[in-house]
């Protein structure tokens, strides 16, 4: 994988406003940071995963990590398809993919959706939660990566993902942070 950022390496600097304009900055000095990067505002993959943040998030507070999520959609796709509801993090557009390229996320593969089929279970649950049509903003063969950073601005962990719906698990992440 081009550019792949691995465990020790200086996280990349992001300065932005997420899509309610809140202002966001990578790496902070007071709390780890989890640092989420997305495929498109209505992938079902990504929006379960995002739902699972949202339900985890007071476990992630507790840890004293926070919750980045960055998507390569329009802020006006992301609000659109987040619905009124805030999340209680920040979810950041770069439509441009700098970070997604600072971060070495530009693993595009239809290989990602055939070993989707290996895991049945993250299909269903994704397919059973969709609201609202399903519009391909952004690549679609996109695939996720994670990486979670601590106040120095040290990865602790890089999860490039294998297929659109792979993630770290979200008690593996908790053993961190503090």
């Amino acid at each position: 994988m081009k550019n792949a950022l691995k465990k020790g390496d200086f996280a990349p600097r992001i300065h932005a406003k997420d899509i309610w304009g809140t202002e966001i900055s990578v790496p902070k000095n007071d709390k780890w940071l989890y640092v989420s990067f997305h495929r498109f505002a209505a992938c079902p993959f990504c929006n379960l995963r995002t739902n699972e943040l949202i339900r985890n998030y007071p476990r992630f507070i507790e840890k004293n990590i926070e919750i980045i999520s960055i998507w390569p959609s329009e802020k006006k796709n992301l609000l659109r398809f987040a619905g009124q509801e805030q999340t209680p993090f920040p979810m950041v557009s770069d439509a441009s993919k700098r970070s997604y390229s600072d971060y070495g996320v530009s693993e595009s593969s239809l290989v990602g959706a055939v070993k989707l089929l290996f895991h049945p279970s993250i299909m269903y649950q994704a397919m059973r939660n969709i609201r609202k049509k399903i519009e391909v903003d952004k690549d679609p063969k996109l695939l996720p990566a994670s990486f979670l950073i601590d106040t120095k601005g040290i990865i602790q962990l890089a999860h490039y993902g294998k297929h659109y719906g792979d993630h770290p698990d979200i008690k593996e992440l908790l053993e961190w942070g503090d």
